[in-house]
């Protein structure tokens, strides 16, 4: 393998495939490295926490197939990064093999944010990022009866659903006032907290995890708030995620809540990029949404094979499908409750359109499926109120 690359890129996730993918489309020859800091081919992993019950193969959910890196001279290499040098432009992996770099992408994505608990049982709580701790967890779900999930985001509720398809009661402890509540209105997130009750899921809100003991028969004993004690045999937490900035900090680069870019994905160093979950944008702005690191990704490959190419914001949606029921989120606002918006509703379906200046700004949808892309393109587009309000009808 070469030991000097014109562009490196540390992580494998969508953001590093995409910008693998972008700089082939405009360069052709320079050499590219792409370096994979897990044990299986780049895969999907959104896939990964809705197929806890089924199962999954190691490379069933694989962005590309081997020959894919081959035909493009794509170097993927399994491995993990240890230090990053600015000066030298060198970079340190864990096998000690040392690249020499000239453009440098870092797409390191986020972990998993860690509670802060009491207890001897702390160390047994599982989590759920990636595909490793799913297959962790599929080993032992078949010899678990109760179960203790901590937070109510879309990946808490989508582990919920999984283990109840597999048989399991659950507990569900998220700190918010309602379920979702960066991406659902009272009213959604309402019948979702009715779903999981209706299917013998007991739902806290308003509390949190305090602490976990081991106790008799491998049980765990947990504490929520101040009062409430569940005993289980597992606890999961997926209680939000942090930019995983740790290799750009110790580097020199410069950091906030997530590495720090410009409008071009450009971080403190001029050869150097961030995207995806690791970026902070101008304004604070750090996404967390797959199809925002998608694009991410392409827009700072573009940028390093010379293409100059702004990062727009554009708005992404959310799915989900659980309870037998469809969710569709995107872009509302901070203050749905206060805002310029419509409701149209019916027994089965749900719309709430949000406006700005009466052109569409955001949406939120309830079980209608196959206007997904159609809501996404209204979103997109801004259409304007007697246009959404003409299409969109129940």
């Amino acid at each position: 393998m070469l030991k000097k690359f014109k562009y490196i890129i540390i992580g494998a996730g969508i953001a590093g495939f995409k910008a693998a993918e972008a700089i082939r489309q405009y360069d052709d020859e320079g050499s590219l490295l792409l370096i994979n800091g897990e044990d299986r081919k780049p895969y999907k992993r959104t896939r990964i926490n809705k197929n806890i019950y089924r199962g999954f193969q190691a490379d069933q959910f694989a962005l590309a197939s081997a020959d894919f890196y081959e035909n493009r001279q794509i170097t993927l290499f399994q491995d993990v990064v240890l230090q990053i040098n600015l000066d030298k432009k060198t970079l340190l992996t864990e096998s000690k093999r040392k690249f020499d770099w000239q453009k440098l992408i870092i797409a390191t994505g986020s972990q998993s944010r860690q509670p802060l608990l009491r207890g001897n049982g702390k160390r047994d709580v599982h989590f759920l990022r990636n595909a490793e701790e799913a297959e962790d967890l599929m080993r032992d779900i078949h010899t678990l009866e109760k179960v203790v999930v901590g937070g109510g985001g879309v990946q808490g509720i989508e582990i919920v659903d999984q283990l109840l398809q597999a048989g399991k009661q659950v507990t569900l402890v998220h700190n918010g006032t309602q379920l979702m509540n960066r991406h659902l209105d009272r009213k959604l997130a309402g019948l979702l907290h009715q779903l999981m009750e209706e299917k013998g899921v007991t739902v806290i809100c308003n509390e949190s995890v305090q602490g976990i003991s081991k106790i008799s028969n491998e049980k765990q004993l947990v504490k929520i708030g101040e009062i409430i004690q569940v005993i289980c045999d597992m606890v999961i937490f997926n209680v939000g995620s942090e930019p995983n900035i740790s290799l750009a900090k110790a580097a020199g680069l410069a950091t906030n809540r997530g590495i720090l870019v410009n409008e071009f994905l450009q971080t403190s160093h001029p050869d150097v990029y961030a995207a995806g979950d690791v970026a902070e944008h101008p304004g604070g702005y750090v996404s967390g949404l797959w199809h925002a690191s998608e694009y991410q990704g392409s827009i700072a490959g573009r940028n390093l094979a010379g293409v100059q190419t702004k990062f727009d914001h554009k708005s992404f949606r959310l799915k989900m499908e659980v309870f037998d029921h469809f969710f569709f989120s995107m872009n509302i606002p901070d203050n749905p409750e206060e805002s310029d918006n419509v409701i149209l509703e019916n027994e089965k379906k749900y719309y709430r359109f949000f406006f700005l200046n009466d052109q569409l700004n955001g949406m939120l949808m309830l079980n209608d499926k196959e206007n997904a892309k159609l809501c996404e393109q209204a979103v997109r587009e801004n259409w304007e109120k007697s246009i959404v309000l003409q299409r969109f009808r129940i």
